[in-house]
């Protein structure tokens, strides 16, 4: 910002910081629509290990596969199904990133809540490190998404005393 201000009236002041502001907020991405565009790990994971079933058949073990990738079938659908529904919503849809995260969060507490507490595991063969990497994606979710609902109801707050202040 080289070019010097025109004159010190205080409105003009005020003005040039809200325009600042503004552009900030319009080129930033908030970092729930980062992680919604994050889920496209999960949909190559998904994809790539579908197309391995397809290629050696679906009665392969898992543990043929490479580390990171010894998912099951159904497993593997379901990582594939949030993939690609998290990136077309991280970068298609981003207005729907919190609801998102926060169904995200919801589904992965409850998947890694049956797969550790009980011996129903909806036909996928689930082991301790499949639990712990759905228990870990549940907690970033929740922290994601709690983080920007906060931010949300930041915003709305600021918003309504600016709205009152013009009054």
């Amino acid at each position: 910002m080289a070019a010097q201000r025109q004159s010190n009236d205080p409105q003009d002041i005020e003005d040039e910081e809200g325009a600042i502001e503004e552009s900030i907020e319009v080129s930033g991405v908030p970092l729930v629509v980062w992680a919604a565009r994050l889920s496209l790990f999960l949909l190559a994971q998904g994809i790539i290990v579908l197309g391995s079933y397809a290629y050696y058949g679906f009665g392969t073990d898992p543990s043929r596969f490479g580390p990171g990738f010894r998912l099951d079938p159904i497993h593997a659908a379901v990582i594939f199904v949030w993939g690609l529904a998290g990136s077309v919503i991280g970068f298609f849809m981003p207005r729907l990133s919190i609801s998102f995260m926060l169904a995200f969060a919801i589904f992965f507490t409850l998947f890694a809540g049956f797969g550790t507490f009980t011996a129903d595991h909806f036909g996928m063969k689930l082991d301790i490190m499949d639990n712990l990497a759905n228990w870990a994606l549940a907690l970033i979710a929740w922290a994601i998404g709690i983080y920007a609902l906060w931010q949300v109801c930041l915003y709305e707050e600021e918003e309504e005393e600016r709205g009152e202040g013009e009054a």
